[in-house]
């Protein structure tokens, strides 16, 4: 696991205190030997009659398209539910399963929702063949109507931690305009994993995609960064929106998750430091990794990696392009979720500024990226079509302001090609339309 550290500062307007950002960058690395770990993994899906049609199909599609990706030697299970919870599949690798993906394709939709059942079979199928080694992983695919079992979001909130505790991680699938995103978001995070959300049958499969080359390659688990100001420096925000707790004496602790090769992991945090003196080697924080780490031989090794962050810091100040993007980014992950409530409390004009406000910002921004090109653009066309939103809009928005506020910029760009399945965008030409067309009524 390769760690760096990235400072941008500036005089505050009072000329008293610096504004001192510092950019956390975590990148994963496979072992030379090509090894990666094995999967266990249990599919639950959602087969009550408010899934039934296009959102039970891509659910069925993406099951399928999952199972025929692993490994010999990967686990896996299947459950589906409604008020009743069927085992489609006990544990087995896959060479004994090979008929699974037709099984699935089979799966009829049914009554009413009991969504904490069908994910509690998943965790016990998971557990039964539980192993450190493995990537324990429940992924729930539903649309979170749950009108049967536990319905408290807290509490099934709280069976995800608990399993995450035993090394079951879950990850959330949401489907459809009318999903929960707020009960799988939580579910997610508390169990570890991600949410996705999957508005049409033809993204199924790209989402598994952007799940699967993750599982793949898993470089460290249960990542978390403990942040411990110097004294008298302020933690002013941390911009990436992970959990966050409050350790004691002044340390925060967020969890980043599980860290994958193919999608580095960054922390952006913003401190009020006082000025001491013009070239003043200055110490700010001190950051500290957890992380078990995927070695070589298969093994996890639990590491713990301290950074002192310490800075000369002068009037002149010090802008790192890299820094400036994340700052940028972020503020329109933000106004995205500012802008949906805004417009769900029938504040348009508000709504408006925020998103104008963003996408100026972004289209300022000195390096301009596809990635914030593309944001640019898409910020242009909510301003222009907010007050007509729809359901299916302000889904796109909250999963659209979750991802850059995670830093899921490999999936973004999975979002931009379904405007032109199979083609990846082209800039400086962002698509003027970037969220997907609308299913038919």
């Amino acid at each position: 696991m390769q760690h760096d550290v990235l400072l941008d500062y500036e005089l505050a307007v009072t000329q008293d205190n610096y504004i001192v950002r510092a950019l956390v960058k975590l990148t994963g690395q496979l072992p030379d030997n090509g090894a990666r770990t094995p999967l266990n993994l249990s599919l639950v899906l959602d087969r009550s009659g408010s899934m039934s049609g296009e959102k039970l199909a891509a659910a069925r599609s993406a099951a399928a398209f999952l199972v025929r990706r692993l490994r010999p030697e990967d686990v896996v299970s299947v459950v589906a539910y409604d008020d009743q919870v069927q085992t489609v599949a006990m544990p087995a690798t896959g060479d004994s399963q090979q008929q699974l993906p037709r099984e699935i394709e089979r799966i009829e939709s049914g009554g009413s929702t009991n969504l904490s059942g069908g994910w509690l079979r998943g965790r016990e199928l998971v557990g039964e063949g539980k192993d450190d080694h493995k990537m324990n992983r429940v992924i729930l695919m539903t649309d979170g109507l749950a009108n049967e079992g536990i319905q408290d979001p807290d509490t099934l909130a709280r069976l995800c931690a608990d399993a995450k505790k035993q090394g079951v991680t879950t990850t959330t699938i949401g489907f459809g305009s009318d999903y929960d995103e707020r009960l799988l978001r939580k579910m997610a995070d508390a169990g570890g994993g991600s949410t996705f959300y999957i508005e049409r049958e033809d993204q199924a499969i790209g989402v598994f995609e952007e799940e699967i080359e993750g599982l793949l390659t898993l470089s460290a688990q249960n990542v978390a960064v403990e942040i411990k100001p110097a004294h008298a420096v302020q933690l002013v925000a941390i911009h990436h929106d992970y959990p966050l707790t409050e350790v004691g004496n002044g340390v925060k602790r967020v969890e980043l998750g599980d860290l994958y090769a193919r999608e580095p992991r960054s922390l952006l945090v913003e401190f009020l430091v006082p000025a001491l003196g013009e070239g003043n080697a200055v110490s700010i924080a001190t950051i500290v990794i957890h992380a078990h780490v995927l070695m070589a031989s298969g093994a996890i090794e639990r590491q713990r990696i301290t950074l002192p962050i310490v800075g000369p810091l002068d009037a002149e100040g010090r802008r790192d392009p890299e820094v400036q993007r994340e700052v940028v980014l972020s503020q329109a992950a933000r106004a995205r979720r500012e802008a949906r409530e805004m417009s769900d409390a029938g504040d348009i004009e508000s709504a408006r500024r925020i998103l104008r406000e963003a996408r100026v910002r972004l289209s300022q921004h000195p390096e301009q990226t596809p990635l914030v090109m593309e944001n640019a653009e898409d910020l242009r066309v909510m301003e222009r079509t907010i007050e007509h939103a729809d359901a299916y809009d302000r889904k796109y928005m909250e999963q659209r302001a979750y991802n850059m506020s995670r830093g899921k910029a490999a999936y973004e760009q999975k979002l931009s090609r379904f405007n032109n399945p199979g083609k990846p965008p082209k800039p400086p030409e962002p698509a003027r339309r970037v969220r997907p067309p609308k299913p038919p009524k």
